[in-house]
């Protein structure tokens, strides 16, 4: 077992699907055969996902109007296939895929991971570039954070904001639908996908 611990933003009494999503998403498809989870791997990933998707700008007093419900889990990542920009092409996906706004070649690629046994993926963020995503497939239920599991079903799970405003410093972060992807511009012109610098806090 390999425990990592992610992050999710979750308006609800738990950060976990048990059932089959309605809508779309980039590794899902409406009315899947079983749950989809999506995890950050960064503490700012779920702000920054809630912002991109909520906004169209970096507009503090618009996102200071926006309530988080945060997250921490524990996770098992054993099973979990690592899909980068270095070796999309592998799986079958362009890199551009990996955070583009188009879902169909990601929702393609989760199909063939699920149909092949795997639990899940960590991808490239689309919303924080420099960070990873997790995405597990199936349903999970939550468990106290200091809990062991007694099935594997069962994540352990800390609530951490109740309607908290989004960090401050992350507005700068967030690539913006429609807007270039900094990672993948950067892996573009390197060979090298850079690491977040995590920026400091500016509001206490």
């Amino acid at each position: 077992m390999s425990l990592v611990v992610a992050y999710r933003h979750a308006a609800y009494d738990t950060p976990w699907w048990v059932m089959p999503s309605t809508r779309a998403g980039r590794f899902n498809r409406a009315f899947e055969d079983e749950a989809t989870q999506y995890l950050s791997l960064h503490p700012l990933g779920p702000t920054a996902e809630r912002l991109r998707h909520g906004m169209s700008g970096p507009d503090l007093d618009l996102a200071d109007e926006m309530l988080l419900n945060l997250w921490a889990v524990l996770v098992d990542d054993d099973g979990v296939e690592s899909v980068t920009f270095d070796n999309s092409t592998s799986f079958g996906i362009n890199p551009d895929d990996l955070v583009g706004d188009n879902f169909q070649p990601t929702q393609h690629l989760a199909a063939q991971l699920r149909a092949a046994g795997a639990a899940g993926l960590r991808a490239p963020s689309a919303a924080l570039p420099g960070t990873e995503n997790l995405v597990l497939f199936g349903a999970r239920v939550a468990n106290p954070y200091l809990d062991l599991p007694s099935i594997p079903e069962e994540c352990q799970t800390g609530h951490i904001t109740d309607g908290a405003r989004p960090a401050q410093e992350v507005l700068p972060l967030v690539c913006w639908q429609g807007t270039p992807h900094s990672a993948l511009e950067h892996w573009k012109v390197t060979g090298d996908c850079p690491v977040l610098d995590d920026p400091i806090a500016v509001r206490f």
